[in-house]
């Protein structure tokens, strides 16, 4: 195979060596585990969550590998369904959390044709045995496995040394599979960032060389990737390094320009992202409160600059203007989510009214309070206020008023608050209308002539 000149030699960790348990494995994921080991299948934990385990961080979702086959594991789980055209998943529901198994995969054929550009043509949709699926996968980190009838952790890549020595490393030559997927290159700053790794210095040479190929990539796949570099409590480390390696240039070029124009103007921003972090020690930050962090130094120097042509102008919406315009190149590109980039435009024209106390004789106050857009606001300013050295900012008063004449007021005492609608989404644009007619419409039952139709 075209990674590696002969075959891995796997690392084979007993249970008594490592400190993976199955204590900490989803309940769910250990169901799916022990049935497909039940039936004579190798069922293994992958990916992340092995890693994150053995860190001792909590993972996010829990993925398993298998050799049975797609269909196979459909007969075995009610609660499963099948997804993907190119190779097809397995997802395991319960309830609103997902299992995603899928089938190893085999690696690239040693006689696998080179195109034009030096990348490897091989066929996706070819199954493989466990050694196979950890060299497809993109770093070393991520390609270790647990088993789950030896409790055992194995690596066919290198991952564990790479885990002592906290480095992110591609698995293989990184400037071909940089450039076979330009989206790994996202990835590896992001995992650098979240983990508190360094990215291998191969890798750095490599993504800095071919930064400029992220835009062969997918914008659909681009733009979920944009929306995670906004690492919970890692922003900061995260977008520099995007910086630095040429990648940002390559996604937002705009902003890296304003930001490659002046020391002072990346200081902002740093010191934007890095109150960012902070508030997400707190309270998980959304994409769109990440996006308003991000653009919010460039966004209000564009907004005094408007100023000094209309010095009577509302300051909102100069603000509001700006962030627009400023917004704009990317979600033309990138087709953002109107519910988040308008969410981020809204967060930074409105978090100044939370400069001044609230009044509960005030009825846009409460209005205000009982928005939709308000909770997004109020984390908003909790970012944004710090970065800003003009009035007062006590945001403990607006947050007792919006207990007080906010939604969280009609529930009842010791309730969780409830979950408004984003005025951006498409739920809350296009809500389902009642179907006509339908309180008239008799009951299908033996004797009404649609009963079988």
């Amino acid at each position: 195979m075209f990674l590696f000149r002969r075959k891995p030699k796997a690392v084979i960790v007993p249970r008594k060596e490592h400190n993976l348990s199955r204590r900490d494995i989803d309940p769910d994921a250990l169901k799916v585990l022990y049935r497909l080991a039940t039936l004579h299948h190798k069922a293994y934990l992958v990916g992340g969550s092995v890693r994150d385990l053995l860190l001792g961080r909590k993972p996010k979702d829990f993925d398993v590998g298998t050799d049975a086959r797609p269909n196979e594991i459909r007969r075995q789980f009610r609660n499963c369904f099948l997804v993907g055209r190119r190779f097809r998943l397995a997802h395991i529901v319960f309830g609103k959390k997902v299992i995603e198994t899928a089938t190893f995969r085999k690696a690239p054929d040693p006689n696998a044709v080179q195109d034009e550009h030096g990348l490897y043509q091989y066929e996706d949709n070819t199954y493989g045995t466990p050694e196979e699926d950890a060299l497809r996968r993109d770093f070393t980190v991520n390609g270790l496995f647990y088993d789950i009838e030896t409790f055992s952790v194995i690596d066919y890549v290198g991952g564990l040394k790479d885990l002592k020595a906290k480095t992110i490393r591609s698995i293989g030559d990184p400037n071909i599979r940089f450039r076979e997927d330009p989206v790994r290159m996202m990835r590896a700053v992001r995992f650098a960032a979240k983990l508190g790794f360094d990215v291998a210095a191969n890798d750095v040479k490599a993504i800095r060389r071919y930064a400029s190929e992220l835009e062969n990539a997918s914008d659909s796949r681009l733009c979920e990737e944009i929306q995670r570099l906004f690492v919970r409590g890692a922003s900061e480390r995260c977008l520099r390094l995007a910086y630095d390696y040429g990648i940002l240039k390559a996604l937002l070029p705009t902003l890296a320009a304003w930001l490659a124009a002046d020391a002072k103007r990346r200081e902002a921003t740093w010191a934007a992202l890095a109150a960012l972090d902070a508030v997400a020690a707190e309270e998980e930050p959304t994409a769109a409160i990440g996006l308003a962090a991000l653009y919010w130094p460039m966004v209000r120097a564009a907004a005094e600059a408007k100023r000094d042509g209309k010095p009577r102008a509302n300051p909102r919406y100069l603000v509001r203007a700006a962030a627009e315009e400023t917004l704009a190149p990317a979600v033309r590109k990138y087709r953002l989510p109107r519910a988040v980039w308008m969410t981020a435009v809204d967060v930074m024209e409105l978090f100044p009214r939370l400069r001044a106390q609230p009044r509960a004789e005030n009825a846009r106050d409460v209005r205000f309070v009982n928005h939709g857009i308000f909770p997004e606001v109020r984390l908003g300013a909790r970012v944004l206020s710090r970065l800003e050295q003009d009035g007062p900012w006590d945001l403990a008063a607006w947050e007792a008023f919006w207990r007080k004449a906010g939604p969280l007021a009609r529930l009842p005492e010791g309730a969780e608050a409830p979950t408004l609608p984003n005025p951006h989404s498409r739920r809350a644009r296009h809500p389902r209308r009642k179907r006509r007619n339908g309180g008239n419409r008799p009951a299908a039952g033996k004797d009404t002539p649609h009963a079988n139709s």
